[in-house]
Parts: C-alpha cells; sequence; structure tokens
C-alpha cells in the first residue's frame, strides 16, 4: 500500500512539474535572436514590424557576412536563431557545416527554385548585383577624370588617372567582396581573379570591412568609383546623392537568403519570423526600400531599378561552388597580399 501511495505521489509530482514547464514555455518572453547580414535599420524596421505582429521581442546583431561565417563556422558560435540577409553562399556554407536546419515555410512555393535551396535548408528573400558605382560630382571636379569615359568593366576601374580614387570592399569579411571575387573565379578562373582583385585592391585607397562602408564613402565624395551591390548604391542616390550606378558585363550577383540555426533557443519563433519575411506583405515592402530585386514573382521592382539589365549579370554564377571553394579562394587572397 505505502508503495502504491509513493508512486501515484511521484505521478503527481511528474504531471505537475511537467505542467508546469508547458506554462513556463508559453509564457517565455525569451527574445529571438538574429544576425542580420544587412543594414541595420533596415533590419530593426523589419524585426519592429514582426514584434508588433507577433508580441516576439528580438535581439538583433549586425554583422558582415564574412564575420558571420567566422562566428558561426570557426568559432562555432550558438544560441543565435536565425541568419537573416546575406548572400546564399554563406547560407550554403551553413547548411554544408550542419549548422543550420530543415524549415519549409507555408510561403515557400511562390518562390521559385533558383532562388530557394533544394534541400530547405534556406529561403532567398531578395536578389541584387554587383555594380560599379561612380559619385559624378567627384568625377566631373576632377582634372584628370573628367575628360575620361565613365568605368563600364572592371579593367576600366585599373587606368592610372583612378589610382588611390576607387575602393573595393575586402572579399574575407565582406559578402559584397566575396560574391565579386567568386564570380570573377567562376567566371575567367581562380588564377586570373585573383590577379585582377589584386590589381584592383593595388588601385584601391583602401578595402572596406564591409561593402554598404565603400557605397557609404562613394556617397560622401572619399573616392570617385566603387564596386558594390546596386541596391547599397541607390540607398544613397536616393538621398539625393551624385550616384550613377552601372552592371558591368558578367557581373556577380546574390541571392540574400534567411536560414534557421542548430542551437538557438527559440525555434517557434525563428519559424513565424521565416513565415514573416516571406510573406508577400513584406517582400512587397521590404524590396521598395531597400533597392533589390524581388524573388516572389509579380512584385513590382523599385522604380530606381527600372533601367537595370539584368541580362549584364552572369547567368552560371553557382552559390554551392562559391561556397564550397570558400577557404580556398580567400587562402588565394591572403597569400596574393604576401607577395
Amino acid at each position: 500500500m505505502r508503495t502504491k501511495e509513493w508512486l501515484i505521489l511521484l505521478a503527481a509530482a511528474v504531471l505537475t512539474f511537467a505542467g508546469f514547464m508547458l506554462f513556463s514555455e508559453k509564457k517565455s518572453n525569451q527574445p529571438l535572436k538574429v544576425y542580420v547580414v544587412f543594414q541595420e535599420d533596415e533590419g530593426r524596421i523589419l524585426l519592429e514590424k514582426f514584434k508588433k505582429k507577433t508580441d516576439q521581442p528580438y535581439e538583433l546583431i549586425r554583422m558582415s557576412s564574412g564575420e558571420a561565417s567566422y562566428r558561426l563556422i570557426a568559432m562555432g558560435k550558438t544560441g543565435i536563431d536565425v541568419v537573416l540577409g546575406g548572400p546564399a553562399d554563406l547560407h550554403e556554407q551553413l547548411k554544408n557545416k550542419n549548422k543550420s536546419l530543415h524549415y519549409l515555410s507555408p510561403a515557400i512555393g511562390s518562390i521559385p527554385s533558383k532562388y530557394k535551396d533544394s534541400d530547405g535548408y534556406w529561403t532567398g528573400m531578395y536578389m541584387g548585383a554587383l555594380a560599379i558605382g561612380v559619385n559624378q560630382t567627384v568625377w566631373q571636379h576632377d582634372p584628370k577624370l573628367a575628360s575620361l569615359p565613365l568605368p563600364e568593366q572592371y579593367e576600366d576601374l585599373l587606368r592610372p588617372e583612378l589610382e588611390g580614387k576607387i575602393q573595393i570592399p575586402d572579399p574575407e569579411t565582406s559578402g559584397t567582396g566575396y560574391t565579386l571575387l567568386a564570380s570573377l573565379a567562376q567566371q575567367r578562373g581562380e588564377r586570373e581573379a585573383i590577379e585582377l582583385m589584386q590589381k584592383l585592391k593595388k588601385q584601391s585607397n583602401s578595402t572596406t570591412f564591409a561593402g554598404i562602408t565603400s557605397a557609404q564613402r562613394l556617397a560622401e565624395g572619399e573616392v570617385a568609383a566603387v564596386v558594390s551591390f546596386l541596391g547599397d548604391q541607390l540607398r544613397f542616390k536616393n538621398s539625393g546623392y551624385d550616384i550613377l550606378s552601372s552592371i558591368p558585363p558578367q557581373a556577380g550577383w546574390e541571392i540574400g537568403g534567411i536560414s534557421i540555426l542548430k542551437g538557438g533557443n527559440n525555434l517557434a519563433a525563428a519559424k513565424q519570423l521565416v513565415d514573416f519575411m516571406l510573406s508577400r506583405e513584406v517582400q512587397a515592402d521590404y524590396m521598395n526600400t531597400a533597392f533589390s530585386f524581388p524573388v516572389t514573382p509579380d512584385i513590382p521592382a523599385n522604380p530606381l531599378l527600372a533601367s537595370v539589365k539584368l541580362e549584364n549579370l552572369y547567368p552560371a554564377y553557382r552559390f554551392d561552388i562559391a561556397a564550397n571553394v570558400r577557404e580556398r579562394l580567400i587562402g588565394q587572397w591572403r597569400a596574393a597580399l604576401q607577395e
């Protein structure tokens, strides 16, 4: 009898504890931790809208693509729930290193297959193209540049008159810079790509940690021309800066993705965020503020993108290959810096 009573009491205690844990989980106010790999202000606007809709608190950590890759892969950092934005090769790395989770959002059906991972580990949110940006005011007021035609291809940036007046992002830290390096490698071969990148670096007054920094310095007139993502350049053009952008022949491009990470503490909210980001309403809203091309069909692009010639893009660019060869390419980049 005593044993039976003890078992009943034990069972009641277990049920009470389970109920408490379930109640606690439902009432948890734990923030969703998000690495944002595009502009912090854009990320905060989106996450504030998500919070308003779901009452989910969040913690935003702004990272460049290279920094996010290092922290999540090399350091094995856990506790982050979602990687929001950044080129697809970053999300491919996370998938290949078993850092991300498979999740098929209900909203994924409307997104074409070329903009998402076939295995369901990441989904594209936007598409962006590399572009050469020129500050026309700086160009026209520089006696060495005023009579020159504006650059249309990467080699045009190697003119002696432009020495110290251009800027490229560092491919080791910047997703923009790595997209430039990886797309050149796929198009021209790794050796020629490294050689051209080194020439562009020597021509630059510096290399920047992130692509947005290059666009910002272009807008502020610190340099005459840069290579960065078109959306970053248009962000400043829309604010009144005299920037002219053109996509060079066979230019690299990105799909900005979203991944859910293993080791996070808020899986349910992470899935909600993916659903939210892929919804048609958010896609349409974001495309009008980020100057990127939508991946969801029938969403009109920002008017500033109307004249952009996407046929100039390198159609065979492969994000999975870019992810697989990243370590080798960056190693070659580092070695060339020592020469």
